[in-house]
């Protein structure tokens, strides 16, 4: 059964509650992702060695909440941040996918993802734009390539077990973390069991 996060209490969720866990969520992005990019080193069931890029910026987060806004993304980050965030500000989807995001956010923006588990997202026909997904049994995180830097960013939040969404599944076997002004990874932030940091091999982004 998912563990939703202790932020996440009530089926029915007032915009008190859902401005107390984005102003959370909000301050812990910042802390492990924003600014900052991860490279996702996989292999697949015949052990070949690949990788993908994934950047974090303020005007993603947004999109990971669910929540509707009459401010800009990298507004309604900020006043996420300094805690200026308004009932009036927000509103939930009516899809109802609000809640669904929310309950599992918390334990997918971290400086790893939660993640152990990569690739192409199964286009099922539900209404949703992504490309990759990486996560674990209780949630994953979507990301689409960006066209004007180039790189991967993440888009979406599903409440979901990962295989049932995954097509081309491949295991992550280690994640490196850097600033994204920075030339090198050198920071790993996940190894998968049984994989050693001094083995990890270090994959080129094609």
């Amino acid at each position: 059964m998912l563990q939703t996060s202790p932020l996440f209490s009530e089926a029915f969720m007032t915009k008190k509650e859902i401005i107390k866990i984005v102003v959370q969520c909000a301050k812990q992005y910042e802390t492990e992702l924003l600014n900052n990019s991860l490279k996702i080193i996989c292999e697949d069931k015949h052990h070949h060695h690949m990788s993908i890029e994934v950047y974090f910026t303020k005007r993603n987060f947004l999109h990971l909440t669910g929540v509707e806004t009459d401010l800009s993304p990298e507004k309604f980050f900020d006043a996420c941040i300094f805690n200026r965030i308004k009932t009036e500000n927000i509103n939930e989807r009516n899809d109802g996918t609000t809640e669904l995001k929310l309950s599992v956010l918390p334990l997918l923006i971290t400086k790893n993802l939660s993640a152990n588990m990569v690739g192409d997202y199964l286009q099922d026909g539900i209404n949703l734009m992504t490309e990759k997904i990486a996560g674990n049994i209780r949630g994953c995180i979507g990301f689409v390539l960006d066209k004007i830097s180039g790189h991967y960013v993440p888009n979406t939040i599903l409440k979901c077990d990962i295989r049932t969404r995954i097509i081309n599944k491949k295991r992550i076997i280690g994640i490196y973390r850097k600033k994204q002004n920075d030339t090198e990874y050198k920071e790993i932030v996940y190894l998968a069991k049984g994989i050693y940091k001094d083995t990890i091999p270090y994959v080129y982004t094609t």
